[in-house]
């Protein structure tokens, strides 16, 4: 046979080979679109093709791990604005069935629409616009309350067994996602802690676009420059990767921060720290951590803690050690959320928990020696009431130079944060054990 003839054999062959692929694929899309077809025809009841469309996409992804999923058109818009930092609302949090028998308010962004109508944490939310609402879900309440900039909408609340109305009218509401020990009376925050003005603390709620520019002005804003720093990241259950490396970064030198690993364990991504940290190397810094520490939270806790630069306090994170990413679907209608690898902090351990519901195996981030600290539930309580309190605009002649936990009695209310603040404030006692205890954990 010439040699002509095998290329045109075995471009033949790769084209069977190519077909017979493409008719298994087509195949299965061809069965989907027949099922679809035979519901909506022949069902008991009536049906809507996007309702099946989205099950059928919902229940692909949702076979593959409990993190990949389906966002439909409603959801798109409320899931990239949280990571945008910003929505069109009323600026309240709000909790309902099942967690609780009512549309309760839990929280209330400052100077929002909400805070400034006077609607408190505890309020239960009875009418919206003449509809009752208190046994709505708190997802269908929030596509309910966002919407047009300067619509307006009328709520009937229920408060200590009175009822009274409010129309509240939607703003665009910027979402704060690093905060401070106490805010302010003109609303800022305070990061220097009132028990110790040479400790700043800092709160990150969720790693978003704007998270590490937040950190980076709450941290040089401190007047004085914080000796050492606590951060906060209790029920943080994560954000964008990027923004958790560009926090990272700015506590090293160098050295690694994170990689992610595909399919077969293949290296895709490493980052690297870039010289240029925002805090002196031997500043102390302690990590709060919780079991709903999750994602990002885990990226800095874990690099931190494998690069002896931190402390962490608390108890072991949830294990979320899996990379999503966002695909536009249906022209940029909605998104497929779909886990593409897994990411390692600089130890090289894998910290992803495969299975959500058991708690055996190696995943999650350990607290350091001696760190570990659990909560009841009645201390969780208080602590929760405690932030509450310190949301709320502070009397501008609150001392905030005290040298102990006297300056914040308060503190002792919140065992995990105590525990931390002895650490970093023992540390400025003996800078020296500070560094042997530093070099010690990276070791």
């Amino acid at each position: 046979m010439s040699t002509g003839n095998l290329k045109l054999l075995f471009a033949l062959l790769l084209g069977c080979l190519a077909c017979f692929a493409n008719a298994r694929w087509l195949r299965g899309t061809r069965d989907l679109a027949l099922a679809m077809n035979i519901i909506d025809q022949v069902y008991v009841e009536s049906t809507e093709d996007d309702r099946l469309y989205q099950a059928a996409m919902s229940g692909m992804l949702q076979s593959l791990d409990t993190n990949s999923s389906y966002i439909s058109e409603d959801q798109l818009q409320s899931f990239q604005s949280l990571f945008e930092q910003e929505f069109a609302g009323l600026g309240v949090g709000l909790d309902g069935p099942p967690r609780r028998p009512h549309l309760t308010v839990v929280t209330t962004i400052f100077n929002s629409p909400a805070y400034r109508a006077g609607l408190r944490p505890g309020d239960v939310i009875a009418r919206v616009d003449g509809e009752d609402v208190r046994h709505r879900t708190t997802e269908e309440m929030t596509k309910t309350l966002r919407g047009r900039v300067g619509a307006s909408v009328t709520m009937e609340v229920e408060r200590d067994g009175e009822v009274f109305e409010r129309t509240l009218v939607r703003e665009r509401i910027e979402i704060e996602s690093v905060i401070g020990d106490r805010r302010r009376e003109d609303g800022s925050w305070d990061f220097l802690m009132q028990a110790d003005s040479r400790i700043a603390y800092v709160r990150i709620e969720l790693f978003g676009e704007k998270t590490a520019a937040e950190l980076r002005t709450a941290i040089e804003q401190c007047h004085p420059k914080p000796e050492g720093l606590i951060i906060d990241l209790r029920d943080n259950t994560g954000g964008l990767l990027l923004a958790a490396s560009e926090i990272c970064d700015m506590f090293l030198e160098d050295g690694q921060i994170v990689t992610t690993r595909g399919r077969d364990q293949i290296i895709e991504d490493e980052i690297l720290a870039q010289p240029g940290s925002i805090l002196p190397e031997r500043t102390p810094i302690a990590i709060l951590i919780n079991e709903y520490s999750a994602s990002a939270s885990e990226i800095v806790a874990g690099c931190l803690k494998d690069r002896g630069r931190a402390t962490i306090v608390g108890t072991r994170s949830f294990g979320k050690g899996s990379v999503q990413n966002v695909i536009p679907l249906e022209g940029g209608r909605a998104a497929m959320r779909l886990t593409t690898a897994y990411y390692y902090p600089p130890s090289g351990r894998r910290i992803h928990r495969v299975n959500p519901q058991s708690p055996d195996g190696d995943w999650g981030i350990e607290p350091s020696q001696d760190c570990t600290i659990r909560l009841s539930d009645d201390e969780l309580e208080k602590t929760i009431e405690r932030f509450r309190q310190r949301s709320q605009p502070q009397d501008s002649t609150d001392s905030t130079e005290g040298m102990s936990t006297g300056g914040d009695p308060g503190l002792a209310v919140d065992a995990q944060l105590l525990r931390a603040f002895e650490i970093v404030e023992r540390s400025l006692a003996s800078p020296n054990a500070a560094v042997e205890a530093s070099e010690a954990k990276a070791n």
